[in-house]
């Protein structure tokens, strides 16, 4: 498809659906023998980085590939522990598929579960374009990864960059947004917190160093 000469974006919507049936297919196979998962440990979205004792899914690549856009996990009702999904809800589309996957997460997770997530933060790409046109949230990207470049265009570009990723992104989120659909998914004591928090609380994974543009909370079930 590349060759062809397609949009980029359309290339990666069709390579990223097609990874999507592709798990969906293979997860009919899998067999748990009406136990728990081999981790009650969860880290979803995990891309290329593998938490050691951690259960690291995504939808290819990884320890157990689940279409998390699906509205359906394979793990049996309050089989986990904690959860961690750091700059996945971004990618999914707010009524159809993010609120029924945290409803999975709340059926999935056990009462006293913690749910840890991180996003690009709304309010920050906001301030930041007020502030500076984004030249400090640039700037900060640029010091954890050196190669990032947005191509000769000026600053405003990455505000762009951050609310698209160029067709990656579905929704950005502040705290209010985020709040609410927890709460809409049965997660009703929602904290904001600190990537420190996070890592305090589980040292094997390894830092992104993001605060200054992203939202990190840490949320329960009270019910």
């Amino acid at each position: 498809m590349r060759r062809l000469n397609f949009d980029p974006r359309t290339v990666a919507f069709v390579e990223h659906d097609l990874a999507r049936l592709s798990a969906r297919l293979r997860l009919r196979r899998v067999d748990f023998g009406g136990r728990g998962p081999d981790s009650r440990r969860l880290h979803l979205g995990c891309g290329g980085r593998r938490v050691p004792g951690w259960l690291n899914c995504d939808v290819s690549g990884s320890e157990l590939d689940v279409d998390l856009a699906a509205g359906r996990l394979p793990f049996p009702d309050r089989s986990a522990e904690v959860v961690v999904m750091q700059h996945v809800v971004e990618h999914l589309e707010l009524h159809g598929q993010l609120i029924p996957l945290l409803r999975e997460l709340r059926r999935v997770c056990t009462p006293d579960a913690a749910l840890w997530l991180s996003c690009p933060d709304l309010a920050k790409a906001c301030a930041g374009y007020v502030a500076d046109r984004g030249r400090a949230l640039r700037d900060d990207r640029c010091s954890r990864y050196p190669d990032y470049s947005l191509g000769g265009a000026p600053v405003q570009q990455f505000v762009n960059d951050l609310f698209q990723a160029r067709g990656r992104h579905r929704n950005l989120f502040d705290l209010e947004l985020l709040t609410w659909a927890l709460d809409q998914a049965g997660f009703d004591l929602v904290e904001q917190v600190k990537e420190a928090e996070l890592l305090a609380a589980h040292p094997e994974f390894p830092p992104r160093y993001d605060d200054e543009q992203s939202l990190y909370v840490m949320a329960r079930r009270s019910r």
